[in-house]
């Protein structure tokens, strides 16, 4: 009863078998805790038989040769049982595929790709768990199973040779790490519409096709009447038809997103805080449709309400506004210009936000320390908000004062000790491009909006 089946476990003793799992697998190579390869266990049963143990290890000695360590692999317990439990020559194979002149991506970056969660599918169809194979008594995988395996193989070729030859793309494994499940796509029905879309139907220039789908390869999985929806709906706010193509070209996006759930609650809430001309406002800050009503438009728009004394105007004049963090930039500058009793009420909201934090403290601000009062002033805050978040997280907790204190004294000294430098380092300013772009009123696009595509672009 103690005995495995012969042909799998080769005579040896449940004992052993799990004891390989457990200390020669699980704690030994891959350092788990006995609380989580228990876990582990339970997910993936397979590693309980020699066949299963031998490959499991066989697997963290290919993804360690391919830049995955044994450590990395141990911290995600998600896809960590998925993974021992493929074939090691299956994913092998998938590897020789990715190195190979059809991908041309490095062994460092293949292993790291292999682990990802996006990257389970592209696993399951090439490399399927082992539980999921049609196997034979002896452990082979089915004819009929390896000639599915070879099939698919021969379609990524010709989706990869597709990719390279007719649209254009030059840097497939920068593609492939953005979206992994690009070669399982069909090049008749998938990529090709969407390509031959944005050149004829959108006007994207054809050189500019390759670099779109490069930047957002996620488009090639999106159906062309979608994005249809999504052009129609531009224009009916009145966006121009010449626009279009420079939009989508920096913004490809915003192809992605649904018109009724996304761009036209958008829309209403701008049409609701007195923005009439809909079409330039999104023109010149494309991005907005994609922005979240509730968790970032509503609480950007009433804080501004109570700092801008004209903010109705200032908002249709800097629609830019929109895109800066409220937290970070906009709520502490406004703080800090509060705290030096300077009247930011009658400010420009561009004055404000746009400009670099060196820029902000010397120029608005007025300060003359090239940056180091508001430096400290950001460290203090964020020290502060900090505190606060710690003490609603952790409820009543008695030493939570004293550390406080500590972490008071300790962010006090490596705030002294490090100011000049990070002042000194970056001392460039980061506001001077967007500056020159503002002062020129046009960029390089052809947007005569103050700057503001070329800001998006940017950011």
């Amino acid at each position: 009863a103690r005995r495995g089946r012969e042909g799998d476990s080769g005579g040896e003793t449940v004992e052993e078998t799990f004891g390989r799992a457990m200390e020669g697998v699980l704690m030994g190579r891959l350092g788990l805790r006995r609380y989580d390869a228990r876990k582990v266990l339970r997910t993936c049963p397979g590693l309980l038989t020699m066949r299963g143990s031998h490959s499991a290890s066989q697997v963290i000695t290919l993804l360690s040769d391919l830049s995955v360590s044994p450590q990395s692999l141990a911290r995600d317990k998600t896809s960590l049982p998925l993974l021992l439990s493929r074939s090691p020559s299956s994913i092998f194979r998938l590897v020789a595929f990715l190195s190979s002149d059809a991908i041309r991506m490095p062994l460092s970056k293949i292993g790291p790709l292999l682990r990802r969660s996006d990257s389970a599918r592209l696993l399951d169809t090439v490399c399927p768990l082992v539980g999921q194979q049609q196997q034979m008594d002896d452990g082979t995988v089915t004819t009929q199973q390896c000639d599915e395996v070879e099939r698919i193989f021969d379609a990524m070729w010709e989706t990869a040779g597709l990719l390279r030859k007719e649209v254009g793309m030059r840097d497939l494994p920068k593609v492939l790490a953005a979206h992994p499940n690009v070669l399982l796509l069909n090049s008749t029905t998938d990529i090709l519409p969407v390509a031959n879309y944005l050149r004829a139907e959108l006007g994207i220039w054809y050189d500019d096709v390759p670099r779109v789908l490069e930047s957002f390869p996620t488009l090639l999985g999106v159906d062309v009447n979608d994005m249809r929806r999504v052009v129609d709906y531009l224009v009916e706010i009145d966006v121009s038809e010449e626009d279009l193509a420079k939009i989508f070209r920096a913004f490809p996006n915003l192809l992605t997103l649904d018109v009724e759930t996304r761009m036209k609650p958008v829309v209403a809430f701008l049409r609701e805080i007195g923005v009439k001309n809909i079409g330039r406002f999104v023109t010149r800050l494309p991005p907005i449709l994609g922005y979240s009503v509730e968790e970032e438009l509503v609480p950007k728009w009433e804080y501004l309400a109570q700092v801008c004394q004209f903010h109705e105007f200032e908002i249709v004049r800097f629609p830019s506004y929109f895109s800066y963090p409220l937290e970070k930039v906009i709520m502490t500058r406004y703080e800090y210009l509060r705290k030096k009793l300077i009247p930011y009420h009658v400010l420009n909201v561009d004055t404000v936000v746009s400009c670099g934090d060196v820029e902000f403290a010397t120029r608005i601000a007025e300060d003359t320390d090239d940056g180091f009062a508001f430096m400290m002033f950001v460290n203090e805050r964020r020290r502060r908000r900090g505190n606060v978040r710690k003490k609603r997280g952790s409820g009543n907790d008695k030493d939570g004062g004293r550390n406080n204190d500590d972490e008071r004294m300790r962010s006090s000294q490596r705030v002294q000790k490090i100011m000049k430098d990070e002042i000194a380092r970056n001392n460039v300013d980061t506001g001077t491009q967007m500056r020159s772009t503002r002062e020129s009123g046009e960029d390089d696009q052809g947007f005569d909006n103050g700057g503001t595509f070329q800001f998006c672009l940017q950011t």
